[in-house]
């Protein structure tokens, strides 16, 4: 007789566990726990975690997520600052902490220093913004037009111009 549920040790549900996570979900969160350890080793705190209260950690979050750069001294693109906050998150969970800061108001604040922050970077340009399309000016539709890309005077012209019109 087929028995219907197998008997499974703890090495094998841990290799289960293992096998669910993403290779590269956990190198992003070890190399951005690497960053705020770094972090927090220049600035004197304590670089565990999951060993700060709610209330301090977020005091502390909102300071690294204001001053963290890349070791080039520039700032990371705004999509980076979400990804960072996701790996010390999932860090958390992994440790047993019992908030996360993306979601519980404890973290209110720092999660604000950090929208604000990618506000601004993304205000000066930075990130995903500068390859956005945009429109062309009178002047340079002109332009199209008096140089023939534009019009009636060829088949690529008309083309073109059908391109144009309709998009």
């Amino acid at each position: 007789m087929v028995l219907r549920f197998k008997q499974v040790n703890d090495e094998e549900v841990a290799a289960l566990k293992d096998a669910s996570e993403n290779l590269n979900t956990r190198k992003s969160t070890v190399n951005w726990v690497r960053v705020f350890e770094k972090w927090c080793d220049e600035n004197g705190l304590e670089k565990n975690l999951e060993k700060v209260a709610p209330e301090q950690l977020d005091k502390v979050l909102e300071r690294f997520f204001a001053s963290v750069r890349k070791q080039d001294g520039t700032d990371y693109e705004p999509g980076s600052l979400k990804v960072m906050q996701a790996a010390l998150d999932r860090h958390l969970k992994e440790k047993g902490y019992s908030f996360s800061i993306i979601k519980d108001r404890e973290f209110f604040n720092s999660r604000k220093v950090l929208e604000g922050k990618a506000r601004k970077l993304r205000n000066e340009g930075e990130g995903k913004l500068p390859n956005k399309s945009r429109s062309l000016t009178r002047e340079e539709e002109e332009a199209l037009w008096e140089s023939g890309q534009l019009g009636n005077s060829s088949p690529r012209s008309l083309l073109n111009t059908m391109w144009w019109l309709l998009s």
